[in-house]
């Protein structure tokens, strides 16, 4: 299956040897895990430890030179699924590359279906493996299983300062190995944002989950470590130059601007922005809008950008840990001071949310949208918007998770009979 020449090392020989010794049309979870375990050994060995990035990084020029100039340019993900990357992945040669990587790709699709799937679980396996060996360490003999309660309401929640620094143990539902805080929180970034729904892109910056500020929240188990079930990363004012809002992808003609004479007025009375906007903001793109809007704000330390928030647990219970993190995460913001949170939504049940709420705010608006997007390929649409926090925590405050939901609702069954109209 493997008829690939290679330098004649003899490492190269042996692992050549041990990965054809695993090649099956129908892999088991042992023979994928084997694999990995020679990924690992092979870029220990060689010092390439960076070869998944430069395979993906080889393929998608190779894929985009063979797409049309016409044809908009798509994130890793639709890149790698689309039919030019089916031709010549783990088809065609590497010729400017180590010569095992060939093999590796294509032993990769074999057992994974695609290289960045085979990527995600290799992050997955280095998360694990470092937990294993640091619990090992502190092991007290017991034998322990973690899972969520449905009978336990005992959740905590809080604000992290810098979540490298926080040595407590958690589970997750993705292991059974506790883990410190930031292994479990990029642990958590993985299985749901990359893993879940294919944000590849993340792959290269997953250092951002086990650094800086972040809410999390979590349920408490007795004795045993908390099961954190969700977390969001929140940049300050100090960090706008990070934020991910200006980002280019964010800044791009693919973006419409969905102002309104209402959303300005809510900004010109909230206090943290300018009180004459229409004079200061500049509508001609979406890039000249964000920074004039940027260049407005009288109350910096009022400002932050929420992003990554990621949702772990049960599939059935997804719904009412995501209502308790919006809850708490705008109750905690308002809190601390931070009145203002950007942030980038495509759930449509956070929107339907927002939208509810602020069809029956009266004075001002506690939800404002800025821009959107249609995302390629399906039926979201991405929001680029802000929250103010203090009227958005009160509402929260009096909406039950039943109350909640009926508000979705309702939103939902307006949308539809607005479309059909």
């Amino acid at each position: 299956m493997y008829n690939i020449n290679i330098n004649n090392s003899h490492f190269e020989k042996k692992f050549k040897r041990d990965i054809n010794k695993l090649r099956t049309s129908y892999p088991t979870e042992q023979d994928k895990h084997l694999f990995l375990d020679l990924v690992n050994t092979y870029m220990l060995t060689s010092n390439h430890f960076n070869l998944f990035e430069k395979i993906i990084s080889y393929r998608f020029d190779e894929i985009n030179a063979m797409l049309p100039i016409t044809t908009r340019k798509g994130n890793l993900y639709t890149t790698f699924t689309c039919i030019a990357a089916q031709s010549i992945n783990g088809i065609t040669p590497l010729p400017t590359l180590p010569s095992l990587f060939f093999l590796i790709e294509k032993t990769a699709i074999l057992f994974f279906d695609d290289i960045l799937c085979c990527w995600a679980e290799f992050r997955v396996y280095q998360l694990t493996d470092k937990a294993e060996r640091d619990f090992l360490v502190h092991d007290t003999g017991h034998s322990y299983t973690y899972e969520y309660s449905e009978e336990s309401d005992d959740y905590g929640y809080e604000v992290v300062d810098n979540i490298k620094d926080d040595h407590r143990l958690f589970s997750t539902c993705y292991s059974n190995i506790p883990m410190r805080l930031p292994l479990a929180n990029v642990l958590i970034n993985l299985e749901t944002f990359v893993k879940q729904q294919h944000w590849y892109e993340m792959l290269y910056y997953l250092d951002v989950s086990a650094n800086g500020e972040h809410f999390i929240m979590y349920q408490k188990q007795g004795d045993y470590s908390p099961l954190l079930l969700s977390s969001a990363l929140i940049q300050r004012w100090g960090q706008h130059n990070n934020w991910l809002t200006f980002e280019h992808f964010f800044q791009t003609e693919n973006w419409t601007l969905t102002l309104s004479n209402e959303k300005i007025q809510t900004l010109e009375n909230s206090g943290v922005f300018s009180s004459v906007l229409t004079s200061k903001i500049n509508t001609t793109s979406i890039e000249r809008f964000d920074y004039s809007l940027l260049k407005t704000i009288k109350q910096k330390n009022a400002v932050c950008e929420i992003i990554r928030m990621a949702i772990s647990g049960p599939q059935i219970k997804l719904n009412y840990i995501l209502y308790l993190t919006l809850k708490y995460l705008t109750v905690k913001l308002a809190d601390i001071g931070l009145e203002v949170a950007y942030t980038i939504v495509e759930q449509p049940s956070i929107l339907n949310f927002y939208c509810s709420v602020n069809d029956d705010s009266i004075k001002t608006l506690p939800y404002v949208s800025l821009c959107e997007q249609k995302v390629e390929g399906t039926d979201l649409t991405t929001y680029q918007g802000l929250v103010f926090t203090r009227p958005m925590s009160q509402i929260f405050k009096l909406c039950s998770f039943r109350d909640y939901n009926k508000r979705i609702i309702r939103m939902r069954k307006q949308k539809k009979t607005s479309t059909r109209a």
